[in-house]
């Protein structure tokens, strides 16, 4: 009698009969595949963490590539742009999901170091004011220096922070909106630590100001700044594709501008000056230098300047992007030239050999890191030339 029968007669629930069918089955696997199959590509040997809970946590429709989900959403902007589009940058990839931190930071371990960041700064400062450290401190360079051009460059990384926020809006994937937003809010944390450090030095000298008018009025008015205010204006306020933005930010501007006056004139310089505070909070902001390096070069680099289909083209875009930024960083670099009138002349360190050798490891890091690595062509002699047009 055959089996079909037999379950009309008896139905599955006889041993005899699932023991018959279990001896017609063929003792092989039904799929021989034993690879797990991610909806997620893992970047590295194995899915981790970050990748887990970062990708794929956006809807972003399966128009742009790599993304998941079907069709369109009602929500839209006034005039009928959709939520995401393809339109809102020049550059164009296989796949807009491909990006990874390469420090595998999210939320959590995000917030955890600036928690140890700032744990360690209260105990810093608490040593710092209890030895009477600020004694040291030449009294020009901490009230017109570290007051209005330190207090000044708090409002260059606060402008920067706000470029962020459309860049941060219209990115076309989770991992690149974690980035751009983490590197966004070191930009202001930027901003605050300067702060931060103006209002410690007004709680330990008499008279030093704690509001920021003076540095606001430097930042909008004065010459040392003109060409940084008006590079971050336009990065901010007249920029629209959000790929554009961060390469100006992060590849042009910040990487020679602000490279030049957190480490070439701020951090080196202020020893000479007796001041060891403010080297503690540029080696943080180097920090986030550093990191932002990693993220940006593996958006640009690893994954739209080594597209598959696309890789060439994005590698033209970019250098027209470095053809455009790059005469105004040159010029805000000018403009902050002038800054070394305002302070002594010290033989091999404020001189203009010195000036010329610091901005020279500037340029040269520059066309390693970032220049290069899209096969731009420029002449560091010719930067350095320009720029120190502006030293007096």
């Amino acid at each position: 009698m055959s089996i079909e029968v037999q379950q009309g007669k008896r139905g599955l629930t006889d041993p005899d009969m699932v023991r018959a069918i279990l001896a017609e089955i063929p003792d092989q696997p039904l799929d021989t595949q034993r690879k797990m199959n991610y909806f997620v590509k893992p970047r590295w040997r194995r899915l981790t963490e970050y990748e887990v809970l970062s990708c794929y946590a956006q809807p972003t429709p399966d128009w742009i590539p790599g993304g998941l989900d079907w069709g369109d959403w009602t929500q839209k902007f006034h005039g009928g742009r959709p939520s995401w589009g393809n339109e809102t940058t020049e550059l164009h990839a296989t796949d807009w999901h491909k990006h990874r931190d390469p420090a595998k930071r999210w939320h959590a371990p995000y917030v955890k170091d600036k928690a140890e960041e700032w744990r360690y700064t209260d105990r810093f400062l608490l040593a710092y004011s209890a030895e009477g450290q600020v004694r040291s401190i030449d009294p020009v360079w901490r009230d017109e220096v570290l007051n209005d051009y330190l207090g000044a460059y708090c409002f260059n990384e606060y402008g920067l922070f706000n470029a962020h926020s459309s860049a941060s809006r219209d990115c076309l994937g989770d991992t690149l909106r974690q980035s751009i937003a983490m590197i966004g809010f070191d930009k202001v944390d930027n901003a605050q630590m300067i702060q931060l450090e103006r209002t410690f030095l007004a709680k330990l000298v008499p008279g030093f100001p704690e509001s920021t008018d003076e540095p606001k009025r430097e930042w909008t008015q004065g010459t040392i700044y003109k060409g940084a205010r008006e590079t971050v204006q336009d990065i901010w306020q007249a920029t629209y594709d959000w790929n554009e933005i961060l390469w100006a930010c992060h590849m042009v501007y910040d990487p020679l501008f602000g490279q030049f006056v957190r480490r070439e004139f701020f951090q080196r310089l202020s020893s000479y000056y007796g001041d060891t505070l403010t080297p503690f909070f540029i080696n943080q902001m180097q920090l986030y230098f550093s990191q932002a390096k990693g993220i940006t070069g593996d958006i640009f680099f690893e994954c739209l300047g080594d597209d598959a289909e696309f890789g060439d083209y994005n590698r033209r875009v970019m250098r027209a992007w470095t053809d455009k930024w790059l005469p105004r960083t040159v010029q805000a670099l000018q403009d902050f030239m002038g800054i070394f009138a305002k302070i002594s002349k010290i033989s091999g360190v404020t001189d203009r050999a010195a000036v010329e050798a610091a901005l020279g490891r500037v340029v040269d890091d520059w066309l390693v890191d970032f220049a290069d690595r899209v096969s731009y062509k420029a002449d560091p002699d010719t930067l350095i030339a320009t720029v120190m047009k502006g030293y007096k």
